[in-house]
């Protein structure tokens, strides 16, 4: 994942090691973490794999490195980007593919959300099920913690689906914090 996030990042511009870990930290901090520890292995590794190139510029008397993407890292940015996300990956993992969304044309953006969307309301449904099942058992006082797990799931859930049908519409953003307000 770490290396289409980088990839991605630089797209538009060659920017140094530091400059991308910043760019994650502003752009996807709060779903997603890199350490230097693992940026500048993967830096090596998309380098080595000529999906990037990497340039030195002298500036305040020391050599800054600088990473520059390739066609070849073009074309592996957007095949990766293209594919549908798995909903049984990490939800981080759909949200940075979803952050990289503007540079995929609209009617692959739709078909990705439609598909998440549609995912979400088949894994909605098993929720219920299990929800229905649990609400026959008797003492199930005794299991109140675990069993909150399976309704924050559900909820969970529930608000990826009105998130995704939100922004397929391309409704204002701002509306799903009102909303929040409002309640």
């Amino acid at each position: 994942m770490l290396e289409f996030i980088i990839i991605g990042m630089v797209l538009d511009e060659s920017l140094t090691g530091y400059d991308i870990k910043k760019y994650i930290e502003k752009g996807i901090g709060s779903f997603y973490k890199a350490s230097y520890g693992s940026l500048y292995p993967s830096l090596k590794k998309l380098t080595e794999k000529d999906y990037l190139i990497m340039t030195e510029q002298p500036q305040s008397g020391r050599q800054k490195k600088y990473y520059k993407i390739t066609e070849k890292g073009k074309e592996a940015f957007f095949e990766w980007l293209s594919n549908p996300a798995d909903l049984n990956d990490n939800m981080n993992n759909h949200l940075v593919k979803v952050y990289f969304f503007d540079k995929l044309p609209e009617d692959i953006r739709n078909r990705h959300l439609q598909e998440y969307e549609l995912k979400n309301l088949n894994y909605l449904r098993k929720l219920q099920a299990l929800e229905k099942h649990f609400s026959k058992m008797e003492n199930k006082e005794c299991f109140y913690y675990k069993l909150s797990t399976l309704y924050y799931g559900i909820c969970i859930v529930q608000d990826n689906i009105k998130w995704c049908r939100h922004i397929r519409e391309r409704k204002p953003l701002t509306e799903l914090i009102t909303i929040e307000r409002e309640k």
